[in-house]
């Protein structure tokens, strides 16, 4: 730009009016002016806005607009009554709104290119009842869905105070929440039973079945004030509250998730649901029926983005695929595994384009590390993830992966306590066991000193396995213990992740260790039962995370701004839909899966301000395979100094 005449972009200005340095006056922009814009529309798209009128004051209702011909949904909040939506592909759409308490009817709606037409919705109370339908079994990696219907009540009232909800507290809740045991009320011998799998009776007798039998015994790494006397005072305990003839309960939500309705204004969601097996095919194939872990729904578990801006996904549910979206068309693509049974979990993409992807192989069968090439379609690669058999159990599971710098993947083994090492270069794999015994690594990833970090669920630790030296640290933060399950690495090379509540009295909160200092940072996260599952980092230095939901309290994705420690809450599309993990684009989008939806499986994003949307495409920051660091073929160790993004390039 030549000369010297000043140009006020949308981005500049934005900056000035959070700086205050925008004067009002004639031929200037105000704060008022600013909220009358609109997104400028991509080529062949429209919009919608309207009103939501109500007979009782209401806040920030969610409506939604779906797309029946493309099957993809856009979400959009009400601010003050008014709502609109932006970036609508052409087409015929069905449109209501929903708010805890209040329905609507179904309007339909067709658009073409440039529409923008205006709607009315109207809420119309219905009674509220005093129950709700769960899935206890949400969160436990490939256990059968398990949904009854719960009521709810005082957090004494549901756990009366006594030295059995101080064994609770300290054990059962650290991983389970406090929801899920007073959901599913048993009698005597089945709450011995289950007790019996938690501290592994049947452990010296055979292996264990899963990475969490026998926690509470020989494989836990937290729990070493477990006796026989509170085993005793835990059974009776919940054979007194929760046996036979109690009701299914939860804990009420009294401490509502705060809702900022003029940030809200700004988000959309979209959501482009996978398609629908024929009967037969697919999830409904009798052949598929046996299969561990999902079975009889799709399950969409993990995203990721390649270089053109399409985003690939795992899908659990058998038989097992790879799911390719191209968001700026909606269309799908999809490509069984090698091994249709074994169940898979992350997906990752190398900068050349290799798609790769580690397998869940139980019953004695080989865990194989999977490459699939996006240019022939076809998988290139099948590498025996343990070919020495380092990891003793017979009964294997390889979850999480991490690139190096250099295109070394590694591999962590949830049920097996172990790192697995492919070099690239020379095919070679190498099987490094954790330093804690019977750990439960979770998540892993990369930081730009080619450290591979690792959150361990059995034990809410923080390991770094050092790729130059094959050394390990470990670092306990200062809730301890707790249930971590993801972490990530920030743009200064710091670490975090999320704690998840236990119970009342151990609010969920976000960690963040200083590599610099060594110093561990936690922040309690406003909510009730917050579960954080993962955390990513958008370059304004604010930390992201989806918020596992309540019975009665809907899934979040949430913000926190470091700098002025806030947190922001964005209720999700599927109010009880979990997501395990999310992926930011270099323009801010949070895009994430639904895994726990059982109607509706999709791939989703959350645009934090619509009006920023400048193309559907997923695209980071530097690339695959997604870290804010380069990562280059090259036998350098990586510089230490953050690297340099210009933003809009």
């Amino acid at each position: 730009m030549g000369g010297s005449k000043k140009v006020l972009t949308l981005v500049a200005f934005t900056a000035a009016l959070a700086t205050g340095s925008v004067v009002a006056g004639p031929g200037r922009w105000t704060a008022a002016r600013l909220a009358r814009l609109e997104a400028a529309p991509l080529p062949g798209m429209a919009s919608l806005s309207g009103t939501v009128e109500s007979s009782k004051p209401f806040k920030a209702a969610q409506v939604y607009i779906k797309n029946v011909d493309k099957r993809i949904m856009y979400m959009v909040y009400t601010s003050a009554g008014q709502f609109r939506a932006v970036q609508l592909f052409p087409g015929n759409y069905e449109v209501s709104v929903t708010l805890k308490g209040f329905k609507s009817d179904v309007q339909k709606v067709a658009v073409k290119a440039g529409d923008a037409p205006k709607i009315k919705l109207t809420l119309q109370e219905e009674a509220v009842a005093g129950t709700s339908v769960t899935d206890v079994a949400q969160n436990l990696e490939g256990t059968a869905s398990n949904r009854v219907r719960v009521s709810f009540d005082t957090y004494d009232n549901v756990y009366p105070p006594g030295p059995g909800r101080d064994v609770l507290e300290h054990t059962c809740m650290i991983c389970h929440g406090e929801n899920f045991l007073s959901s599913q009320p048993a009698r005597e011998d089945v709450w011995n039973a289950r007790v019996d799998r938690m501290v592994g009776k049947e452990n010296l007798n055979r292996p264990a079945q899963s990475y969490a039998e026998g926690v509470l015994s020989y494989r836990a790494q937290w729990a070493r004030n477990w006796s026989k006397k509170d085993r005793d005072v835990l059974v009776a305990y919940l054979v007194t509250n929760f046996g036979p003839g109690a009701r299914p309960r939860n804990v009420k939500t009294v401490k509502e998730t705060p809702l900022d309705e003029t940030k809200l204004a700004k988000a959309m969601y979209m959501e482009y649901y996978v398609p629908q097996d024929a009967p037969g095919q697919g999830i409904h194939d009798p052949q598929y029926a046996d299969a561990l872990g999902f079975s009889g729904r799709r399950v969409i578990q993990d995203v990721r983005f390649d270089a053109e801006g399409n985003v690939w996904a795992t899908d659990r549910g058998a038989p097992r695929r790879l799911v390719k979206l191209n968001p700026q068309t909606g269309e799908m693509k999809e490509w069984l595994t090698p091994h249709p049974k074994s169940d898979i979990h992350e997906v990752l993409i190398w900068k050349d384009g290799m798609v790769w992807m580690p397998e869940h192989a139980e019953g004695g069968l080989r865990n194989y590390l999977l490459a699939f090439n996006p240019k022939t379609e076809k998988w290139d690669k099948s590498i025996d993830e343990d070919p020495t058999d380092v990891v003793r159990n017979p009964i294997k599971w390889t979850q999480s992966q991490a690139f190096d710098s250099k295109g070394n993947l590694y591999i962590i083994w949830i049920f097996g306590g172990a790192l697995t090492k492919y070099e690239r270069a020379t095919g070679k794999v190498t099987v490094f066991p954790m330093p804690s015994a019977n750990a439960i690594p979770y998540g892993t990833v990369a930081d730009r000193n080619d450290n591979i970090w690792i959150a361990d669920w059995g034990g809410g630790k923080i390991e770094k396995f050092d790729t130059h030296t094959n050394t390990w640290t470990e670092f306990v933060p200062p809730t301890y213990p707790n249930q971590t399950r993801r972490l990530n690495v920030d743009y200064q090379n710091n670490i975090w992740w999320g704690e998840w509540s236990g119970g009342t009295k151990q609010p969920g909160k976000l960690a963040k260790l200083d590599q610099t200092t060594g110093r561990i940072t936690e922040y309690t996260i406003p909510e009730q039962a917050a579960n954080p599952y993962d955390v990513s980092m958008d370059l304004e230095g604010n930390i992201w995370f989806p918020d596992s939901p309540t019975a009665d309290r809907s899934a979040m994705i949430g913000k926190f701004n470091p700098k002025d420690q806030t947190f922001t809450f964005y209720p999700k599309p599927q109010f009880a839909a979990d997501t395990p993990k999310i992926q930011l684009t270099k323009d801010g989008a949070v895009w994430f899966a639904p895994r726990g939806s059982r109607d509706a499986p999709a791939i989703s994003v959350l645009y934090p301000d619509m009006d920023k949307i400048t193309t559907f495409g997923a695209f980071y920051v530097n690339g695959p395979p997604g870290y804010p660091f380069k990562s280059v073929l090259s036998t350098e160790r990586q510089s230490t100094r953050p690297a340099v993004v210009a933003k809009g390039k």
